[in-house]
């Protein structure tokens, strides 16, 4: 019998293992919004910002100090960001991977078309 070789995002691949899928969002704005849902295989995820307004970027669970370190629901606002990391305007990046496969959430300075582009990789 011979043996089949494929490699993780190949056209042979049989598993969940894929390439990046790209998410486009042209309407982010000063309330936090869903921009990722929860992916149990994801290796890493890539939020990209190539508008004028600097947006941040959180998981929609967090572990928050004086909640007996228990994961809960983070609802970032412009004045409680704490969770967040700031995706800075024309052409700020973020790489997270490692843990990363629940689900992420995003929320500009200002305004209320500003886009986000997201790339999720189980590779």
């Amino acid at each position: 019998m011979g043996i089949i070789q494929t490699f993780p995002g190949s056209p042979g691949t049989g598993s969940i293992a894929n390439g990046g899928k790209i998410y486009a969002y042209n309407a982010i704005g000063t309330t936090a919004v869903q921009v990722a849902l929860a992916n149990p295989a994801r290796q890493s995820i890539t939020f990209h910002n190539p508008g004028t307004v600097d947006l941040f970027i959180g998981p929609s669970v967090a572990f928050q100090s004086g909640n007996n370190n228990t994961p809960t629901t983070l609802v970032p606002t412009t004045s409680a960001l704490g969770g967040t990391f700031r995706v800075y305007g024309n052409g700020g990046q973020l790489t997270v991977t490692g843990e990363c496969q629940g689900a992420w959430q995003a929320l500009a300075a200002s305004g209320s078309t500003n886009p986000l582009t997201v790339m999720d990789s189980n590779i």
